[in-house]
Parts: C-alpha cells; sequence; structure tokens
C-alpha cells in the first residue's frame, strides 16, 4: 500500500481539519488521527497509508493545503 510521510508542519496548521482528513481519507480512527497529529506537532514523522496511490497522492496534497508537510513516499509514487 502507498505511504504518505508527514515530516512537519508550518504556522497556522489547520488541526482538527488534518484530523478529520486522516479519519476520512485514510480510514483511521478519531483517536489514531489525533495521534498522529500530536506527534507531528512535536516534530516526530509520521507515516499513514493511503488506499491506493492515488488516495495518497490527494491526501498529501490536502495535507499540505492544510499546513502540514506531506508526501508520497518515492517507492509507492506510481499507478
Amino acid at each position: 500500500m502507498p505511504q504518505v510521510a508527514i515530516t512537519g508542519w508550518s504556522k497556522g496548521l489547520q488541526t482538527a481539519e488534518c484530523i478529520q482528513l486522516l479519519h476520512s481519507a485514510a480510514g483511521l480512527s478519531l483517536t489514531d488521527a489525533k495521534s498522529v497529529i500530536e506527534k507531528v506537532l512535536r516534530g516526530e514523522k509520521q507515516e499513514v497509508r493511503g488506499r491506493t496511490d492515488t488516495d495518497a497522492r490527494l491526501l498529501a496534497a490536502a495535507l499540505n493545503k492544510l499546513g502540514a508537510t506531506a508526501h508520497v513516499k518515492p517507492d509507492a509514487a506510481a499507478d
């Protein structure tokens, strides 16, 4: 499965929206999604699985728009 790496965040990170996005797009429970974002805020890199390569790219793009620094891991970037 494709992996999305969340490596950081910028000022103005929309945490609630990121949590909801991880819940809906990555299929994480709200508790797990909140934990991922809390770890990112502490400076810990996190990885989440996308359902498909396309979903992973869309998830990374959406996270970036919300203030996270995210990308699809290179080995998972091809459809």
